[in-house]
């Protein structure tokens, strides 16, 4: 056969389909190019050029033949192995070169390139049995393309007195190589297949320049508010902004909860970018409920450039017509974007994942501004995975990071927590100094309280917030006020928890809003959702122990803009609600500074706390063994998939479910019940991103319990509540109705 093709077009003849050579030839250069950003780009180029050699075998030319429907009478029951040859060249050809480790690392990437990285040892498909694997002759591959010199190293600080570290550094250079190498051929295939989604992808971005000026207009204009507060948060931008100036590295940010900490960040990050030539600011946030509001605060500032500038990637987008576009979806694939608002959960697991997906972005995570809000809230059982990452990001992957928080932890590296970060510089000259002049609030502690008694201290107040630890309690709270109120639940009382969808929430907060801006009654239950990111100001504020960062945040929602002199904060013990697990752990380290701190938003106190969270539990830095998947710097012998299966910051076995919430949620989920939604792909993309706003998680025995009698599977997949009358238009899903009781131990 002397024509070879990479992939081929349905119901077209061959003179229309792909050359094979043209594929390889086009994801080498883009491989090269991504690659290039963290210098590896011969590493990228040659990972492109024999990522799909195997394509020459005889049997993958018959299979596309079959595939698109000519000489059918060529029998075919599966795919052709592909991948498996160009491992194998790799490995053969630097073996000779005298560089093994460099043929095993583009084996790695090349043998995962459509499976994932895989284990060194996992069965069949372990990369050490691919190797030995039995692969179809692939020899009429033109021998200039399968040329090999000698590699120049990884540019990688190795220490090869830490072996532990040099064998992370590897694995963490294969992975970002298998993401330049993945995004590159899904591009390429892209550019073939679907030529009009390609052309949707973004175009080039603005510069950073032009970002960071569009920014400070829009900070300007903010500026023109006055008070106490708005002055101290001109001092942290105006701060922010002359310490953009310093080196790429590693900082922090510790301002005061309502010290305007998400856009002096912002402004710190698009100086530095366009200072030092980083290429997109990553903003990373620990919890899903505030993201939107983040975006938004985002988008406001770059006005009809927003859609190009801010990318969002969740899983609860919501995209209506004004806030996603198709090449904003396109995008999510591999952030192509100069701002990208995502979560925790999707950075740092990305950044350990094994499979294609997942990976796709993480070259383009080289070279950027990251900011890590509240950054207190990374678990201690994968601290150590965490901050490894982050160090060699800014080693070796041209990455500045900020660690932004109100609660700065102890992170840094000392005597007695060795896996701490080191040189961490603080953007905010003096913090002690800043959070005495932005006190607001006096926190007391007024020891432990049954629910009555609670209620009895919070009837007193025409408007407050409560902040309790679990979503049973918050809903048990709220039905006492109600009930003490006269029942019927009256317009100033109000209850918010996860049990509510989103958009369920988001209405509950905007008459919150509204309800304070017009010095209104207005008396709230929440879960620990309402203390990050969510800008509401109460005149005093009740909070159920917990940490220290937590109280913090729930401080945060107490005369936040400083209109009275002092306001307080009460945090109690609850004692009808007992906790367990990271609630109870947190809750009690805190409850240990109680005899040596009057004041627990102190500093002193603060630093003391995350000592006592984080420095006292080393047995649990890697309590999932995530780091012992990388081991043996010279051979290579790395556990990609096993890695990623361990390293997961929420174990999740919750079920989500959507429910009816108002016409709309229930017109979504009629649209969902007809058949025509799902002959259209497009189209049932977005209903079901559309239906995100309205879903409940549920854990998996409710779920399996409710399933069938309150709640139907439409076309056999998607879990609707079928029993409305559950959903109650104050507390959302009441799965305590039908008998079920969730862990006291869960949060939100």
């Amino acid at each position: 056969m002397s024509n070879y093709y990479a992939h081929s077009l349905e119901g077209r003849p061959t003179s229309e389909w792909e050359p094979l050579e043209e594929h390889l030839e086009r994801v080498a250069e883009l491989a090269g190019e991504f690659a290039g950003r963290f210098g590896a780009a011969e590493w990228g180029r040659l990972a492109g050029l024999w990522h799909d050699v195997g394509k020459y075998a005889t049997e993958f030319q018959d299979y596309l033949l079959t595939a698109n429907g000519l000489q059918a009478h060529i029998e075919q029951t599966s795919k052709v192995d592909h991948s498996t040859a160009g491992a194998q060249h790799a490995v053969r050809s630097f073996t000779e070169l005298g560089q093994r480790e460099a043929g095993r690392i583009l084996a790695y990437c090349i043998a995962g390139h459509h499976a994932g990285l895989a284990d060194a040892d996992e069965g069949r498909s372990g990369l050490n049995q691919r190797l030995k694997k039995t692969v179809s002759d692939w020899s009429a591959a033109p021998p200039e393309m399968l040329t090999a010199t000698r590699l120049a190293p990884p540019e990688l600080t190795l220490s090869h007195a830490e072996n532990s570290r040099a064998a992370f550094q590897i694995s963490l250079f294969c992975r970002m190589l298998f993401s330049s190498l993945v995004d590159a051929d899904f591009l390429a295939t892209e550019a073939f297949m679907s030529p009009d989604k390609s052309r949707s992808r973004p175009n080039r971005p603005p510069a950073m320049e032009t970002l960071e000026s569009m920014l400070n207009v829009h900070l300007d204009r903010l500026a023109a508010n006055s008070g106490r507060v708005q002055q101290m948060r001109q001092e942290i931008l105006t701060a922010c902004r002359s310490e953009a100036d310093r080196q790429p590295g590693l900082f922090s940010l510790t301002v005061p909860t309502g010290g305007g900490k998400t856009l002096s960040s912002l402004a710190f990050a698009l100086k530095h970018a366009r200072r030092h030539g980083l290429e997109r600011v990553i903003y990373a946030i620990p919890f899903t409920s505030i993201i939107e509001q983040t975006a938004s605060v985002f988008r406001n500032a770059f006005d009809d450039l927003a859609e190009q500038v801010v990318l969002e990637h969740h899983s609860n987008l919501d995209p209506d017509e004004n806030r996603e576009s198709k090449t904003s979806r396109l995008a999510t694939e591999n952030w192509d974007a100069p701002i990208v608002v995502t979560t925790n959960v999707q950075f740092f697991e990305s950044l350990f994942a094994s499979k294609t997906s997942r990976c796709r972005k993480l070259h383009c995570i080289a070279r950027s501004v990251i900011i890590l809000d509240e950054a207190q809230t990374l678990p201690v059982e994968l601290l150590q995975p965490c901050l490894a990452v982050l160090r060699e990001l800014t080693t070796d992957y041209g990455c500045s990071i900020v660690l932004c928080t109100a609660t700065q932890p102890a992170l840094e590296s000392t005597a007695d927590f060795p896996i701490g970060l080191e040189g961490v510089q603080e953007i905010i000259r003096d913090p002690p100094s800043l959070f005495r002049r932005m006190k607001r609030v006096d926190v007391k502690w007024v020891g432990p309280l049954t629910d009555v008694e609670l209620v009895s201290r919070l009837v007193q107040h025409e408007r407050f917030l409560c902040v309790v630890n679990t979503r049973a309690h918050a809903a048990k709270i709220f039905d006492l006020l109600d009930q003490d109120s006269g029942g019927d639940a009256d317009n100033s009382l109000f209850h918010l928890s996860t049990f509510m969808c989103g958009e369920h929430r988001s209405r509950i907060l905007q008459t919150i809003r509204d309800r304070l801006s017009s010095d209104l009654p207005c008396r709230v239950v929440s879960t620990q959702l309402i203390e990050a990111g969510v800008d509401v100001d109460f005149p005093v504020v009740f909070r159920a122990l917990s940490g220290i960062d937590s109280i913090a945040q729930a401080a945060g929602r107490c005369n936040r803009e400083g209109r009275l002199d002092r306001a307080d904060v009460f945090v109690f013990e609850p004692t009808d609600c007992r906790l367990r697990g990271y609630l109870k752990s947190v809750a009690d380290s805190a409850k240990e500074l109680l005899p040596e701190f009057d004041d627990l938003l102190n500093l002193q106190a603060v630093k003391r706390y995350f000592e006592i969270h984080y420095w006292k539990h080393g047995d649990r830095w890697d309590a999932k063994q995530v780091m012992e998947c990388f081991r043996s710097p010279g051979q290579q012998v790395f556990q990609f998939r096993t890695a990623a299966e361990r390293f997961r910051m929420i174990d999740d076995n919750t079920r989500p479910v959507f429910v009816p919430y108002r016409k709309k949620g229930r017109k979504l989920i009629e649209e969902l019940r007809t058949d025509a939604a799902h002959s259209n792909p497009a189209r049932l993309r977005s209903l079901l991103r559309r239906l995100q706003r309205y879903t409940v998680s549920l854990y998996q025995n409710v779920y399996e319990e409710m399933l069938g009698t309150d709640i139907e599977l439409l076309h056999d997949q998607y879990p609707v509540l079928l029993n409305e009358s559950l959903y109650d238009e104050h507390l959302g899903l009441r799965v305590d109705r039908r008998g079920f009781h969730e862990p006291e131990s869960l949060i939100a």
